[in-house]
C-alpha cells in the first residue's frame, strides 16, 4: 500500500511538472513567434551571396560574402536625398560595382541596363550611362541651410565618388565608426547634382544584379496646365508627368534648356502625397503667378530610362479685370512708411543705403512677405531662406556669398543683422531674383517694386 501511494504521488508530481514544462515550452514558442512578427521583414532578409547574371555578361557568377570581402575594398561618404524629401548621410565600404561587372565579363558595347534585386522583393533599374558615364559626387556641404530635401544645399566642395556594393555601412550618419553589416550587401551611389534624389536607389540586402542589353526607352515629357497660349495675369502653372514619383520634372523660365541643376518641380514623390497633403502645395509649388509673357521649358529625368524630350510652354499674359493685378510695393529710404498695392503699411525699421556698396537694404521679412515669398530663418546655420515660384535664395548675414537654387553666387552687398536682431537684405538683388521689377528715384529716394 505504501509503495502504491508513493508511486501515485510520484506520478502526480511528474504530471504536474510535465504541465509546467509544456506551458514553458509553449511560452517560448509564442515569444519566438512574437519576435518574428515585430522584427521587420527586411531584417530577416540578409543575403550572404550576390549573383551577377543576364545577357549583358559573358561569365555569370555568384559570389559569397567571403569572396566579396577578399576583393579590393573602397570606402566613400555619400550625400543623399530621399523622395519625401529629406537629406541624409551614408557611409559605406565594399567593392566597386564596376569591378563586380568586370568579374562577370561585362559586355561593355552591348550592356545598357542594370536591374538590382533585394531579398525583400525591392528592385531598382538604372542605366549604365547614369551609373558610369555621368559623374557622381558627394556634396559635403549639402546640409547647410536646411535638412529639408526641397531646399537646395550648398554644392561647394563636391567630391567625386563611385557606386559600390557595400559590405558594411551606416545610414543617417557621416561617421564611419558606426558602420556595420546591417542592411548589407547594399548598392550605394553618389548624386549627379546637389538636389538629385538618390535615397530610393540604395538597394539593401542586395542579392542579384541582372545586366541587360535591352534599350532603356525614354521618360514621358512633362505636361502643363494650362498648356500655354494666352492667359490672364496672375495665372499659376502646374506641371505633371506619368508617375510624378522617381521621374522628376526640371524646368526653367529664362529660356535656357533645363538640366539636373535646374529647379525641380515635383520635389515630393506621389507615393507620399496623401501623407503630406498639408504641406504639398508649398513643396510641389505651382509656377507663378505670371504677370508677364513667360516661356517654361521642362524635362523629365529619372532612373532607368533616358531623359525625356524637352518641351516648351509659351504664355502670352494679358490683363484681366477679374484676375489679380501685379503687386506694387512702394518704399522710401529712411522712412518706415510704405504701401502695398496702395494700402499703407508701417515698417518696424526703415530702409537704408549701405555707404560702401551704395545698395539699399530692407527688413527681409517684410520684402519676402510683400512679394508673396516664403521666409525662413535657420538658427543653426544662421542663414535666411527665401522661396517663391521654384526659386530658393539662401543668404548668410555678413557674407557676400549667396545661393540661388543651390548655385553659389557673389553679391556686392552682404545682408546684415541690426539691433534688436532684424535681418536686412539688399532689396534689388532679392526682388529681381524673385522676378520683380525695381525702380529707384534718386531725388525722392522712393523705391517701387512691381511683381
Amino acid at each position: 500500500m505504501r509503495l502504491g501511494r508513493r508511486k501515485g504521488a510520484v506520478l502526480k508530481v511528474f504530471l504536474r511538472e510535465g504541465r509546467r514544462l509544456m506551458v514553458a515550452a509553449l511560452s517560448i514558442l509564442l515569444f519566438a513567434a512574437a519576435i518574428n512578427l515585430t522584427v521587420p521583414a527586411a531584417a530577416l532578409a540578409a543575403s550572404e551571396s550576390l549573383e551577377i547574371t543576364g545577357d549583358g555578361v559573358t561569365d555569370p557568377v555568384t559570389l559569397t560574402r567571403e569572396e566579396l570581402e577578399e576583393m579590393e575594398q573602397h570606402q566613400y561618404l555619400y550625400s543623399s536625398i530621399n523622395t519625401w524629401p529629406t537629406k541624409k548621410w551614408y557611409v559605406g565600404r565594399g567593392v566597386k560595382l564596376w569591378d563586380l561587372l568586370v568579374e562577370a565579363g561585362l559586355k561593355e558595347d552591348e550592356a545598357k541596363l542594370l536591374k538590382f534585386y533585394s531579398t525583400d522583393g525591392y528592385t531598382v533599374t538604372l542605366t549604365l550611362k547614369e551609373l558610369f558615364q555621368d559623374r557622381r559626387y558627394c556634396f559635403p556641404n549639402f546640409m547647410r541651410g536646411s535638412s529639408e530635401g526641397h531646399l537646395p544645399g550648398d554644392p561647394s566642395g563636391a567630391v567625386e565618388v563611385e557606386p559600390i556594393v557595400a559590405l558594411v555601412s551606416v545610414e543617417g550618419s557621416d561617421n564611419p565608426e558606426y558602420m556595420n553589416e546591417l542592411h548589407t550587401p547594399m548598392l550605394m551611389l553618389g548624386q549627379r547634382a546637389v538636389t538629385e534624389q538618390t535615397g530610393n536607389l540604395f538597394v539593401k540586402y542586395l542579392c542579384k544584379i541582372e545586366v541587360l542589353t535591352a534599350d532603356p526607352g525614354k521618360w514621358d515629357p512633362p505636361q502643363a496646365n494650362p498648356p500655354g497660349g494666352t492667359v490672364p495675369a496672375g495665372t499659376m502653372v502646374t506641371l505633371s508627368n506619368l508617375h510624378s514619383d522617381d521621374d522628376k520634372i526640371y524646368y526653367t523660365t529664362d529660356g535656357s534648356t533645363p538640366t539636373l541643376n535646374s529647379p525641380m518641380y515635383n520635389w515630393s514623390a506621389s507615393r507620399w502625397w496623401s501623407a503630406r497633403a498639408d504641406v504639398l502645395g508649398k513643396i510641389n509649388r505651382p509656377i507663378g503667378p505670371l504677370y508677364g509673357d513667360t516661356t517654361i521649358k521642362a524635362i523629365t529625368i529619372g532612373p532607368g530610362k533616358l531623359d525625356s524630350d524637352v518641351v516648351t510652354f509659351a504664355y502670352k499674359v494679358v490683363g484681366s479685370p477679374d484676375g489679380p493685378s501685379p503687386r506694387v510695393v512702394k518704399l522710401t529710404v529712411g522712412s518706415r512708411d510704405t504701401s502695398i498695392d496702395g494700402n499703407p503699411y508701417t515698417l518696424d525699421a526703415a530702409p537704408y543705403i549701405d555707404p560702401v556698396a551704395g545698395r539699399t537694404l530692407v527688413p527681409v521679412r517684410f520684402i519676402g512677405e510683400a512679394l508673396g515669398a516664403g521666409f525662413d530663418w535657420n538658427d543653426e546655420t544662421r542663414q535666411v531662406i527665401i522661396t517663391a515660384a521654384g526659386t530658393v535664395i539662401v543668404l548668410t548675414p555678413g557674407s557676400n556669398e549667396v545661393q540661388i537654387n543651390g548655385v553659389k553666387q557673389t553679391i556686392d552687398c552682404a545682408p546684415v543683422i541690426l539691433p534688436p536682431g532684424r535681418t536686412f537684405v539688399p532689396i534689388r538683388f532679392v526682388s529681381e531674383t524673385l522676378g520683380a521689377h525695381v525702380e529707384y528715384d534718386e531725388v525722392t529716394k522712393v523705391i517701387i517694386i512691381t511683381r
